[in-house]
């Protein structure tokens, strides 16, 4: 029986992505580097691994925490003039699934201080009743820690929920905590377009989560 519903936050939650190349862009023409060749790196990765790399091979004089907060500061200023909103259909879902008694969580590899900021400035704060970040974890997705942590916080076993994914990064690291995952497909830009072959289902609009699960809603109203 499904207890737990555990969403990603970057391009589930909120189309962030963005926003995330926009911080990106801005921190790699502070460091004066190649924007054109080194930007597209970047998608679908942790920042502390792609942060790693960029210093390797350029031999930068930086350690990946800390380009990783330099980022993550100018991240949460350019959300904040963004007017970012939940992606559409959220909370319609979140709302009907918290009354169907799941409970909700993020799994992020983002770190926390940028996780509550979006979960704060979209007011979605209040659904979730835990959040697992990439800075509280050993390893970034697709390594399956940020989930087994969600499933601790929620108290839940693997086989008691399910992960909302948008990348094929994040849908790894669902299947390697043994969840069931659905795939969120709501990107048109082909050149970021996954592949979601291991997803479980896949939903091009947010409210199709609730009707891909309502079986479950029977079952736990039995």
């Amino acid at each position: 029986m499904i207890e737990a519903m555990i969403f990603d936050m970057d391009g589930v939650i909120a189309d962030t992505e963005p926003l995330h190349r926009e911080s990106c862009r801005a921190l790699l023409e502070k460091l004066r580097l190649d924007v054109a060749a080194i930007l597209p790196k970047a998608y679908a990765r942790s920042k502390r691994e792609f942060w790693a790399e960029v210093i390797r091979e350029n031999g930068l004089p930086y350690t990946a925490d800390e380009l990783t907060r330099w980022e993550f500061d100018l991240l949460i200023e350019i959300v904040k003039k963004s007017g970012l909103r939940p992606t559409a259909g959220l909370c319609e879902t979140l709302q009907k699934l918290r009354g169907a008694g799941y409970t909700l969580a993020v799994a992020s590899s983002s770190d926390r201080v940028y996780v509550q900021a979006i979960l704060e400035m979209t007011g979605l704060k209040e659904y979730f009743s835990a959040v697992a970040c990439g800075n509280d974890v050993a390893a970034a997705k697709p390594a399956p820690d940020v989930y087994l942590r969600a499933l601790e916080l929620c108290g839940a076993k693997a086989e008691q929920a399910i992960a909302v994914e948008d990348s094929d990064t994040g849908i790894s690291a669902a299947k390697a905590a043994g969840l069931y995952c659905i795939g969120y497909d709501a990107v048109s830009d082909e050149k970021f377009r996954q592949k979601f072959t291991f997803a479980d289902a896949v939903v091009h609009d947010m409210r199709e989560v609730f009707l891909l699960i309502a079986a479950h809603f029977e079952e736990k109203k039995t």
